[in-house]
């Protein structure tokens, strides 16, 4: 089979190896496997660019699935920025090469696309043990339990991150990909809204009503039952999905509470709804 030779020199194709063909109805894919796997890079210039800037370009650029990145800056410590950015988030970054207003950032771990499948279940993992802790925290205000929270928060933050970039290096790309990109991204902004309720806890510490510990209870059900639905799913347990969250988030719109709670009110039930954006593509990975 003679195959386009732009596509052949891309992937670094060669006489004898090995190539991976998915039937789709009339049409077949070919892709080359994970160890041809396209090296990508790419350039870009930090100069008068603040830190929050460069935190975004970098988390883009390393689930986006760049390999290697050359960094010019005119603020020498940009480098530290970088460095820092990548400690906390970019999973198998290092800074391999550094000049006076240069660096090269270089992805030196290998990705290998076996791990996402235990990736993302530890994602949910996490996520669990985040809400369990911010619920904990939240009801006896203990400062050390809720400052766990944002110690997980920060793991979640490299795990989607991980997940989002292997997802991209994906050579072939069908509808379950994509179902799981958006699924693993409703899980990480989950997790933002348990962080921000425990930022709001600690910046002024309130007793929290029992109504409202209820309705936090509750919520972290939801997410628990959904991590089992999403390796369990049925037809039927979907329905029964969409009828607890019609109920919690009635009883969210309902419960009473002062206006210090109302913030903690208003991300529970946010967390609810993102629950119900991710049925979707749960189905869509089913069907």
């Amino acid at each position: 089979m003679s195959l386009p030779s732009k596509w052949v020199k891309n992937h670094n194709v060669r006489k004898g190896d090995e190539l991976n063909i998915v039937e789709e109805d009339a049409a077949l894919r070919i892709f080359s496997g994970e160890e041809r796997l396209f090296t990508k890079k790419t350039k870009i210039d930090f100069s008068n660019k603040d830190w929050g800037v460069m935190h975004s370009i970098l988390a883009v650029l390393h689930k986006s699935g760049y390999d290697e990145i050359e960094i010019t800056f005119d603020n020498p410590k940009t480098a530290d920025v970088i460095q820092e950015r990548i400690n906390n988030m970019l999973m198998g970054y290092e800074i391999i090469d550094q000049k006076k207003n240069v660096c090269v950032v270089k992805s030196v771990s290998g990705d290998h696309l076996s791990e996402l499948d235990a990736l993302i279940r530890r994602i949910f993992l996490v996520t669990l043990s985040l809400a369990q802790s911010s619920l904990e925290g939240a009801k006896t205000g203990d400062k050390a339990r809720l400052r766990e929270v944002l110690v997980l928060e920060q793991t979640i933050n490299k795990l989607t991150n991980y997940s989002q970039r292997l997802l991209n290096k994906k050579p072939y790309k069908d509808e379950q990909t994509i179902y799981t990109y958006l699924i693993v991204w409703v899980l990480e902004s989950i997790c933002d809204d348990y962080r921000d309720m425990v930022n709001a806890i600690l910046e002024k510490p309130i007793k929290i009503s029992q109504s409202l510990i209820e309705a936090h209870e509750q919520v972290n059900a939801l997410v628990n039952d959904y991590y089992h639905f999403f390796y369990n799913y049925s037809n039927e347990e979907l329905g029964g999905m969409r009828e607890q969250v019609k109920t919690l988030k009635k009883r969210l719109i309902e419960v009473k509470c002062n206006s210090r709670e109302e913030i903690l009110r208003v991300l529970l039930f946010s967390i609810t709804s993102r629950i119900l954006d991710c049925f979707g593509s749960t189905t869509g990975m089913h069907h």
